[in-house]
């Protein structure tokens, strides 16, 4: 009987343990990668990356991106790199992910890349991972991108169907949540303007949103449930929602280069020219967690 009564109870703690390891490893704020920037060099070609979760994916977004240039006679080379429900935390992981690894996008870091567009924010939310873990690794991805030179594109949180997603969690999900929310604050997890306001004060205190293009998903879609014919399922856009999204981002990066080439040049570091084709710049680095 003592025996069974001990095994149990070392059954409970190694379950404990386990607990532990897999709620710090999910939820936890890592320290950011140490990089070393590449040279810059100028391109032919606008050259344009694209990260994410499963709203980067594939290839339907970069074509209508790539499409759109042409229509304003600018030749591009957009190269896209997406998970499926991946959260912020395993987008930044990604960039810096040896190649050949499933979804690493490093080649991002690799690329010569003028701008990088950054879809994240609906596996976070319909996850529960909180608004200050959301918000962290959003901040890291732009600072790391202005690091190697490479402009952040950053789509903020999307209207989506929030709730129904959360709703649709099976019961070991959603108390795996509640359980991860008694243990580690990562913030609000309780509607998406949360999120919203959360990165909107990070980006404000570090003054990254002076150096990043900043587009507000709200002029793709401000209610889910009055533009059901933007969506393909409450979490991801249909074919038009992707068409509308796409117009809006080139639209923003148009306005800067525009904005860049009525200003003063650095020597080496080139603004595409709005003409047929783009110059630009990109970086290298090589990624150790300090």
């Amino acid at each position: 009987m003592r025996i069974r009564a001990k095994l149990l109870l070392l059954l409970v703690v190694l379950m404990a343990i386990g607990l532990g390891v897999y709620i710090n490893k999910r939820y936890s704020l890592e320290k950011r990668y140490a990089s070393v920037p590449e040279k810059k060099h100028k391109n032919e070609v606008l050259r344009i990356g694209i990260i994410g979760d499963s709203w980067a994916a594939g290839t339907s977004l970069d074509t209508i991106m790539t499409d759109e240039f042409l229509r304003h006679h600018i030749k591009t080379e957009i190269i896209s790199f997406g998970e499926p429900e991946a959260k912020t935390k395993d987008i930044y992981d990604n960039l810096y992910a040896s190649p050949g690894t499933p979804y690493s996008s490093s080649e991002i870091l690799h690329h010569n890349l003028d701008y990088c567009v950054i879809l994240a924010g609906t596996s976070d939310a319909s996850g529960e991972m909180g608004a200050k873990f959301y918000a962290y690794y959003c901040s890291l991805i732009i600072d790391d991108l202005l690091k190697d030179k490479i402009e952040p594109v950053f789509v903020t949180m999307p209207y989506f169907g929030f709730k129904e997603s959360t709703d649709s969690l099976d019961i070991l999900k959603k108390v795996r949540n509640e359980v991860s929310s008694l243990i580690i604050d990562n913030g609000s997890t309780g509607s998406l303007d949360d999120y919203r306001k959360q990165i909107n004060e990070v980006l404000k205190d570090t003054h990254l949103q002076d150096s990043a293009i900043v587009v507000p998903f709200n002029l793709v879609c401000d209610n889910y449930q009055k533009h059901k014919i933007l969506y393909r399922n409450n979490s991801h856009l249909s074919i038009a929602g992707k068409q509308k999204m796409g117009k809006i981002i080139v639209e923003y990066i148009l306005d800067k280069i525009h904005k860049n080439n009525s200003q003063t040049q650095p020597t080496g570091i080139g603004t595409p020219i709005i003409a047929s084709s783009g110059e630009q710049a990109g970086s290298r680095r090589s990624g150790v967690k300090l």
